[in-house]
């Protein structure tokens, strides 16, 4: 499965745009969040594909920076089924209905698709869910922000699913002393994560410990990988 970024902090490729947010495409009709800024969400998503072809989103959060693009999208694709957690408002969720969506509300594991996940809604500080893809012998796990701690997510991840592991995301770790760091760094690496790309809210500090424990790559919009 092809996975791109579509939306980060930074830019990886000349011509996509950047800004304070996280969107990422998988395969070529499911999306996990929608960037901050609709003009350039979109942009950067026709880079990838028709906007059209989404199907499916996976929202992590209702924050501005993960759902920024995401009614623009539902007025270009329309029909789109929307996944979020129970923590998520009616309101919310009434306004993407008027946009012609289908809401879609959950907050244990989920099966999208084969081989394609929804982590449970975690509720605290924010209530947030996120993404696992299981190949046969790794998984990818997305997070959007991971406000309640992306180590609680490896460790859902690994209970479930007992395979290396690949994080991908915003860790919510820029603002982090560094024992901090080092303490989520330490728990990924003891649920089996082989390999991270910190993104979004992860902070160049984290990024620079987390490879004293496991591989790191840089991420940024336009960034892509085969899983």
């Amino acid at each position: 499965m092809k996975v791109t970024i579509i939306y980060d902090n930074r830019s990886a490729k000349e011509g996509w745009r950047s800004g304070w947010g996280w969107s990422v495409l998988l395969g070529n009709n499911l999306l996990f969040d929608t960037g901050s800024d609709p003009e350039d969400f979109m942009e950067n998503l026709r880079k990838a594909i028709s906007p059209e072809k989404i199907k499916e989103v996976v929202i992590s959060h209702p924050h501005w920076d993960h759902t920024g693009g995401l009614f623009t999208l539902a007025k270009e694709s329309p029909g789109i089924r929307v996944y979020v957690g129970e923590g998520f408002s009616h309101k919310f969720q009434e306004e993407l209905e008027r946009k012609g969506a289908e809401v879609i509300r959950g907050s244990g594991w989920r099966v999208l698709r084969d081989g394609i996940w929804i982590g449970p809604e975690l509720p605290h500080p924010v209530p947030e869910q996120f993404l696992v893809v299981e190949g046969k012998d790794r998984v990818l796990l997305i997070g959007g922000c991971s406000h309640p701690g992306i180590e609680n997510f490896a460790r859902l991840t690994r209970e479930k699913f007992q395979k290396p592991m690949i994080v991908m995301g915003g860790f919510h770790l820029f603002s982090a002393p560094e024992s901090k760091i080092r303490e989520v760094a330490e728990k990924l690496r003891d649920y089996g994560t082989v390999l991270a790309y910190p993104s979004h809210c992860s902070g160049e500090r984290a990024s620079r410990i987390f490879r004293e424990y496991f591989p790191v790559e840089k991420a940024g919009s336009g960034t892509e990988l085969e899983f």
